[in-house]
């Protein structure tokens, strides 16, 4: 990857990642947009490590793909905390990790679904959409995958750590 499309893929990552920590931050609180934002890293982290270890080309596709993990990562977390937020409404009194436990279960299941039919749309790209659909397909095979385990063992926990903290 060029000097250039790397310094403007990182300003571009960071604005997405800033850009969703104050969407989160307004629409729930700063917790939750913390929490969020360290998943979706998180995610990133992964993606880029799995490519770089199997030695998969990083140019402006994966970038494309990077930036796509990070929409539906982000998707995942607000589903659960919103969840968390119509929970807390109801039983203002219950314990925050109760609360943000039950809104994690409830919650998977459709994060399970909707990752399924996109799992199975994506593995057929990968098998059959040619050497550059390959990397975007790899790319956001790994991202849902990824994705899904850290909107409900990454972001809620660490909303749960930073809810005691505040």
């Amino acid at each position: 990857m060029g000097s250039e499309l790397r310094n403007k893929a990182v300003i571009a990552l960071g604005a997405a990642l800033g850009g969703q920590l104050v969407y989160l931050a307004i629409r729930f609180r700063w917790t939750f947009g913390a929490g969020a934002v360290l998943a979706m890293l998180h995610d990133v982290v992964i993606v880029t490590g799995l490519f770089a270890w199997t030695g998969r080309p990083v140019d402006g596709i994966f970038l494309a793909a990077l930036l796509t993990i990070i929409g539906y990562s982000v998707n995942d977390s607000v589903v659960v905390f919103d969840r968390i937020r119509e929970l807390r409404s109801a039983e203002p009194d219950a314990p925050f990790a109760r609360v943000a436990n039950r809104a994690a279960l409830q919650t998977v299941p459709r994060t399970v679904n909707t990752g399924m039919g996109a799992i199975f749309i994506l593995a057929a790209l990968a098998l059959f959409g040619g050497d550059s659909l390959t990397d975007f397909a790899v790319a956001l095979l790994a991202g849902i995958l990824v994705g899904t385990w850290s909107s409900v063992f990454t972001a809620t926990p660490v909303a749960l750590v930073m809810e005691r903290a505040d």
